[in-house]
């Protein structure tokens, strides 16, 4: 595959020939303070935001999963560029660093059972094994501390609803010879600890970290070439021969832009028809006592994906610590409020022990939200939106590997190299379309409410 195409080519693939205009971004990070594996991460030392006018050849907005790889890779490849990330919080502290932890080789398949569907699959896994390859050697070679653990994970069905998708899943695993296990309910309880799950099917090149930390790591381990500038939120967007970004106390002019935001995509104006922000939230617990440890049979730690798509997340981490997101919801404000998050803290405690109902006394130490961004056909953007402007975003909940795989291919892509990685985007169409508000309020409460109802015990 070449591929040194035209940028309109690239338009027509991820925007239908719309061109990308000069902006005014009006919607802005503004998480919380409250995520349990930022928090119980060391202090770090004062950023530096951008507060004056700097040249760049290379500009990338975000610096998460996305925006990390990418520059690594631009410095592998232009030793000489001078390469610039800009964030509006804290590096690595959004979406990156508020995540499940779940490093996926292969996700929950709604294919069929056709040749397009199975070349699909199989593109996905080669480019989620190459991510988890990735990242495996830079935590290697950095000795980045991240509770990095090669355990696998498991799809289980907690509802007799969802044990179609369950069986579904193993048919999957099956006919494109996986390696997995399928499980009944008493190997489950003998490997979670908890009887609560009918059915699974355990995957075992899966990684669980703690995203916070690795996220961190791969930060504080960028080549000393690349400058980054925290807490500098990107205001404006003026196009041209030189692309100039505008910040509250500073300007970036720059040759090239690569938008590496993921859920905040569609809030700076890009890829607003096909990409769409879920708001998650997600509790975690204090460490489990000696006692409470041996009351659910001392488990090793564990990450459990529910069979249905919007079910829940929960973990057993490698400290002893219960972490549960069972909430998915389409929320314009993107982030939440305290009463709000208390709210949602209460689902996960009465989540928590339907599952564990052995630990009556087990409490909550952290609760907060995050953001995945999404697309219709669950296919993220990826490719040129103008002359010199790149995009890669919307990984539909996998954004560990998606970020890091396609941070590092953009680069690729724009640069006109050709890899057997970058040939099996060859399987993805682009993503869907989205209609505007107020249809798309309306429908996606519908399809969340409907997706609801149909969870029963696998909230």
């Amino acid at each position: 595959m070449s591929i040194n195409l035209d940028c309109q080519v690239m338009m027509v693939i991820i925007a239908k020939g719309r061109t990308h205009n000069n902006m005014k971004i009006t919607t802005l990070p503004n998480d919380d303070r409250s995520c349990g594996w930022i928090n119980s991460l060391a202090g770090r030392a004062a950023p530096v935001s951008l507060s004056a006018e700097v040249n760049a050849d290379w500009t990338i907005i975000g610096a998460g999963f996305t925006g990390l790889s990418a520059a690594r890779r631009l410095t592998e490849l232009l030793p000489d560029a001078e390469v610039v990330v800009i964030d509006a919080q804290r590096a690595g502290e959004s979406s990156s660093g508020r995540n499940s932890g779940f490093i996926t080789d292969v996700g929950t398949s709604r294919a069929g059972t056709s040749a397009a569907d199975d070349e699909l699959y199989r593109a996905k896994l080669r480019l989620n094994i190459a991510a988890i390859k990735m990242l495996d050697e830079l935590v290697s070679k950095h000795n980045i501390d991240c509770q990095w653990r090669q355990i696998g994970k498991f799809h289980c069905a907690a509802d007799t609803a969802n044990l179609k998708e369950i069986e579904a899943f193993a048919a999957f695993c099956r006919r494109l010879d996986l390696d997995h296990q399928e499980l009944d309910r008493a190997a489950l309880k003998r490997r979670l600890g908890t009887d609560y799950y009918l059915q699974g099917v355990f995957t075992p090149r899966a990684v669980m970290v703690q995203p916070a930390a690795l996220v961190r790591g791969l930060f504080e381990h960028l080549p000393a070439s690349v400058t980054v500038y925290e807490q500098s939120p990107v205001l404006e967007v003026n196009t041209g021969k030189t692309i100039r970004l505008r910040t509250p106390k500073g300007v970036v002019n720059t040759r090239n832009l690569i938008y590496a935001t993921n859920g905040f995509l569609p809030g700076m104006g890009v890829q607003k028809r096909r990409l769409m922000p879920l708001t998650l939230t997600a509790s975690l617990t204090r460490p489990l006592t000696a006692a409470q440890r041996n009351d659910i049979g001392e488990p090793e730690d564990w990450g459990v994906l529910a069979a249905h798509g919007m079910g829940a997340t929960v973990r057993y981490t490698a400290d002893h610590r219960i972490m549960m997101r069972n909430t998915a919801e389409y929320w314009p404000r993107l982030s939440m409020t305290e009463p709000e998050l208390i709210e949602r803290r209460g689902i996960h405690q009465s989540a928590i022990q339907a599952r564990f109902p052995e630990l009556p006394e087990l409490e909550i130490d952290s609760t907060w939200s995050g953001l995945v961004c999404v697309s219709s056909n669950l296919v993220p953007a990826f490719g040129c939106l103008a002359e010199n402007i790149y995009v890669s975003g919307g990984y539909n909940g996998s954004g560990v590997t998606g970020g890091t795989i396609r941070g590092h291919l953009i680069v690729d892509y724009a640069l006109g190299c050709e890899s057997e990685l970058l040939d099996a985007l060859d399987a993805f169409p682009p993503p869907g379309w989205i209609p505007p508000r107020p249809f798309l309020d309306l429908g996606a409460l519908w399809r969340l409410r409907r997706a609801a109802v149909g969870l029963g015990r696998d909230l």
